[in-house]
Parts: C-alpha cells; structure tokens; sequence
C-alpha cells in the first residue's frame, strides 16, 4: 500500500472500500468482511465526520486557491494541511481521506453544509 501517489488514489473507486479496510485493520478479524461491508463501513464514517471536514475545509484560503489553480498535487497538500490541523479524527491515513475529499469535490462538499442545500448524502 505504500508508495501509492495522489494520482493513484485519486483514480481508485474504491475509496470507500480503502477507508473500511483501515477501520477494520485493527479488529480482530473473526470474520473476514467483503468489499460491501467495508464499503458501507467507509461511508458511514465520512459521512459522520462531514461536519469536521467542512469546519476544516470550506473557507480556507489555500484550498480555495489550489481549486482555482487546478493543480491536483497543489490541492491534495492543502486539504492534507487543513486536516491535519482540524479536529477530524484519523482513523485512516490523511493521504486516504484527503482523495476522498477531493474526489467527493471540495465545492459539492462546502455547498451541501450551507443552509437551504440540498440534503442528498455525499459519496
């Protein structure tokens, strides 16, 4: 898993399924869970810590430039930076969540906390 690039997380579509599985690495594995379950698991768990994303994303000034300037190395170390330095607890590796952020889309993300969006759940 290591030497994995921005780029190689960024074109996974299986993030999700990448999250659970660092949830679940520490458990004692009774059982071994498919990819559905670990899917569902990676979900519900960015999901509940949208609020936390959004506290530490929306509105940052470097996140904001690094969207603008479409540079994806750029906006990866921003949303790391910005993760780092929020309250968002890290289950799963920072690299991990920042693609998910950034596949997710950093302005989907912010407009769905504002009032009076959209209340459609974020994948």
């Amino acid at each position: 898993m290591t030497d994995l690039t921005v780029q190689d997380l960024l074109d996974r579509n299986d993030l999700d399924v990448l999250i659970g599985d660092f949830l679940l690495a520490e458990e004692l594995h009774s059982k071994d869970f498919g990819d559905d379950e670990k899917r569902n698991l990676g979900v519900r768990w960015f999901r509940l810590r949208l609020s936390q994303l959004r506290a530490a994303i929306c509105g940052n000034q470097a996140i904001e430039a690094a969207v603008e300037s479409g540079e994806t190395n750029l906006l990866a170390a921003a949303v790391v930076d910005a993760i780092l330095h929020s309250s968002v607890g890290l289950d799963v590796p920072v690299t991990v969540l920042a693609a998910k952020v950034i596949q997710v889309g950093i302005r989907r993300i912010c407009s769905h906390g504002e009032e009076g969006s959209s209340k459609d759940e974020l994948e």
